[in-house]
């Protein structure tokens, strides 16, 4: 998949995965969406795939809010560093498991709308210039890794185990 290069390809492309993905659950018989699937990988359901998604989305929330206040967050969480993010994403995964399919739908609806919001709030100079002093970089890396790129690595999960497109 592309990486955007601008506001409008971010949003678009998030949008669309998006779409995709409740498009595929939303294809799904009932009993289907809570089947456990026959896998080694960390994420044995529909739910666990949302689930990480959403956590994500709360991460990326979090860091931009500390950004906005002039902050420095803790990459990508306190007490992980980006070398540790398996141990992050089983964290994640524990999580999850306190959900259920109907709350974690629920979770990701409101998460993916707060985060496309904030996107849409943020100038195309914002996204794409390294204007926030603590991490010298664009946070474009950090959106779309939350958002249109994760969306597209919970597309490919979902077809793994064959959840219709």
């Amino acid at each position: 998949m592309a990486k955007p290069v601008t506001k409008k390809e971010l949003l678009d492309l998030s949008k669309k995965g998006y779409d995709k993905i409740i498009k595929m659950i939303d294809k799904m018989p009932p009993l289907e969406r809570a089947k456990e699937w026959k896998t080694k990988d960390r994420d044995k359901n529909v739910r666990d795939v949302i689930y990480h998604l959403y956590a994500w989305h709360q991460l990326m929330l979090g860091w931009m809010r500390i950004f906005e206040e002039g902050g420095h967050p803790h990459l990508p969480k306190d007490g992980y560093t980006w070398d540790m993010l398996n141990e992050l994403n089983h964290e994640i995964w524990l999580e999850a498991q306190m959900h259920d399919f109907n709350d974690t739908m629920l979770l990701f609806e409101n998460s993916h709308n707060e985060a496309m919001y904030l996107i849409e709030s943020l100038s195309q100079e914002a996204i794409f210039t390294p204007y926030y002093k603590v991490i010298k970089q664009p946070v474009i890396g950090l959106l779309d890794g939350c958002m249109a790129e994760h969306y597209q690595w919970a597309i490919e999960q979902l077809n793994k185990h064959n959840v219709k497109k």
